[in-house]
């Protein structure tokens, strides 16, 4: 929907409304996958939803009510369910009233040619990616995914919101007998997507991971591609919160202002950045301001929500919609030359927490695990679990590379990280 139809679709929300204060918000997407297996395309699935979201509040008591269908009757009754819900409600004791009218910003985040991508592009590619893995003697599996959406908020203080954005993504996994290799490439543009060039990595993994040596599992030095670094964040982003860690609730209790990671380790959020361009507010239509979270290793920030911010006169930060770490100029090759022994790992997979207090994960890796000897990769490896802490690991870091776009793990960019002592625990049976 465009800026000025999903305006006057609230605009009628807000017009039935009689509480004290509303917030209408409308979200749209449209999405599609092309799925591959055994060199071959598989499946071709679609689907598209517009949601209306009416949050009403009289003094403290909120009812939030949602509806897809947009008809202006369906509408006029999300309306009255929201008013219903909130006369009977428990009053919220972290109610805040609507945001007043300000600027959010313009995010460049969209590509027409994503959002008119059709099965036949991303056909085309997979095609292509398929042959490239075929003449390596391999079998090729993944996806080609677009998607387009929008957000848009009205409330009865007059601020409005908008913000619509694309993204591509194509997802390789290169299969022999006894090994394989995976890589990714996306962007919110389609021409940005180098789909052949993440076809050539997974079949270059899978031919040097062939005929896999076991390990003993033990605290090792590794290199972590950026993919690996980025799922590892993605853990850190969620426990930001500033109130379970006032609260004694969080990994990061009494750590504001400490070092947590050794210096030169940066990590931000911007909304505006060029290579990854994210929602430029909030579910209420906060603006989302620039943060800096970890900085030259301390941590600066942690997620501050309107009430939370006003509670603790801390600056307002709302929740990251993207997740930046610094990198340097060296490139990954760089680091494995530089590296005499170690363990290089393409991505890991079925992360878990162990114990949220101390940000302790678990997981495996998968689809490239290789020996490091002598500055170069010198055979693949069978897979390992780790139990390890992202904010250990920060502890440890002892080279980053140049940091990339990663596709999956939420918009962000994340370098390959060379951490001396990641804790594996045990051999996989795969």
């Amino acid at each position: 929907m465009t800026e000025l139809e999903t305006r006057d679709l609230l605009a009628q929300a807000l017009a039935d409304s009689r509480a004290d204060a509303t917030t209408a918000a409308l979200a749209g997407v449209q999405e599609a996958s092309t799925r591959f297996a055994n060199n071959a395309i598989t499946q071709n699935v679609a689907k598209t939803n517009v949601t209306l979201t009416v949050r009403a509040a009289f003094g403290n008591r909120v009812g939030v009510s949602q509806t897809n269908s947009l008809s202006p009757e369906s509408v006029a009754d999300a309306v009255r369910r929201s008013e219903e819900i909130a006369r009977h409600a428990a009053p919220d004791t972290e109610y805040m009233p609507p945001v007043r009218p300000c600027s959010c910003g313009r995010v460049e985040a969209w590509d027409q040619a994503v959002a008119d991508a059709s099965p036949e592009t991303r056909a085309r590619a997979i095609k292509e990616a398929i042959a490239v893995v075929e003449q390596s003697g391999l079998t090729a599996a993944g996806s080609y995914a677009t998607e387009s959406g929008f957000s848009a908020i009205l409330n009865s203080c007059g601020h409005f919101a908008y913000h619509r954005e694309t993204d591509a993504r194509f997802v390789c996994t290169a299969m022999s007998p006894d090994s394989s290799g995976w890589a990714s490439d996306g962007a919110f543009r389609l021409q940005d997507v180098a789909h052949l060039d993440a076809a050539r990595r997974a079949a270059q993994k899978a031919v040097a991971g062939r005929t896999p040596e076991p390990i003993d599992a033990e605290p090792s030095t590794v290199i972590l591609e950026p993919a690996a670094t980025a799922e590892l964040l993605e853990f850190v982003a969620w426990s930001l919160d500033a109130k379970a860690a006032d609260e004694g609730r969080s990994a990061f209790s009494g750590r504001l202002g400490h070092r947590i990671a050794v210096p030169g380790v940066a990590i931000t959020s911007d909304p505006m950045h060029d290579q990854c361009p994210a929602t430029p507010f909030d579910a209420d239509g906060t603006p989302l301001p620039k943060v800096e979270w970890v900085a030259d290793g301390v941590l600066a920030n942690l997620s501050s929500s309107r009430f939370w911010a006003q509670k603790t006169g801390r600056p307002y930060t709302g929740r990251p919609t993207n997740l930046l770490m610094a990198g340097t100029d060296r490139g990954l090759a760089k680091m494995i030359e530089d590296t005499p022994s170690g363990i290089l790992v393409t991505r890991f997979w079925y992360i878990r927490f162990v114990d949220p207090m101390k940000l302790l994960l678990t997981g495996m890796t998968r689809d490239g695990l290789f020996r490091i000897r002598d500055g170069r990769v010198a055979g693949g490896l069978k897979n390992m679990r780790f139990n390890e802490s992202p904010l250990r690991m920060f502890e440890r870091i002892t080279g980053i590379g140049q940091a990339q776009v990663v596709a999956g793990y939420g918009r962000g960019m994340a370098p390959p990280l060379r951490v001396d002592g990641f804790t594996f625990s045990s051999g996989t049976a795969f």
